[in-house]
């Protein structure tokens, strides 16, 4: 590559911190009630980090407390953003937010997710946003209908088998 396309003079500006979620008024953002507690422990973990940052030697503790501060402040303004929905509030059989529901794929694989909020959605973990088109198109459904879902691939048709309100 050659030189013209470097820079040795760019600075390392850390990790990207995630502004807090804004809302338009009337607009409920939701999450779970483990997301939520979840979000929390995140929190504790970072102020306990900026404690110890606290200590560091003058060099480096500035830009490490800076860094530290913003994900506080952006972590500590979206659990002031969100609003707790347990799968309660959904009709028990019924997929909703917050319920587990196991689906099975044309292939005959079976797979379950959990539809949260996207704060806490992390698909590696079967947690899924709650906007997302598989969820979208799951929600208010309940075992043994058939729904048809939009994905990157193509069309798929999902069978959902079972909808329960605590894990599998």
């Amino acid at each position: 590559m050659s030189k013209a396309f470097t820079s040795e003079e760019t600075p390392d500006l850390g990790p990207v911190v995630r502004p807090p979620p804004r809302l338009a008024p009337g607009e409920v953002r939701y999450v779970t009630p483990e997301g939520q507690a979840a979000l929390r422990e995140a929190l504790a973990r970072l102020r306990a980090e900026r404690a110890d940052a606290a200590r560091l030697p003058d060099a480096e503790r500035a830009p490490r407390l800076a860094d530290l501060d913003a994900r506080i402040a952006a972590l500590d303004a979206t659990l002031g953003a969100l609003t707790v929905l347990g799968p309660e509030a959904t009709p028990e059989g019924q997929v909703g937010f917050g319920t587990w529901v196991t689906v099975e794929e044309e292939d005959g694989r079976r797979v379950t997710w959990r539809l949260v909020g996207p704060d806490e959605a992390d698909a590696r973990r079967g947690l899924i946003s709650a906007g997302s088109p598989v969820a979208r198109a799951l929600l208010g459904r309940r075992a043994g209908e058939v729904v048809e879902v939009h994905r990157p691939g193509g069309e798929a048709e999902l069978t959902v088998v079972a909808v329960r309100r605590t894990a599998p």
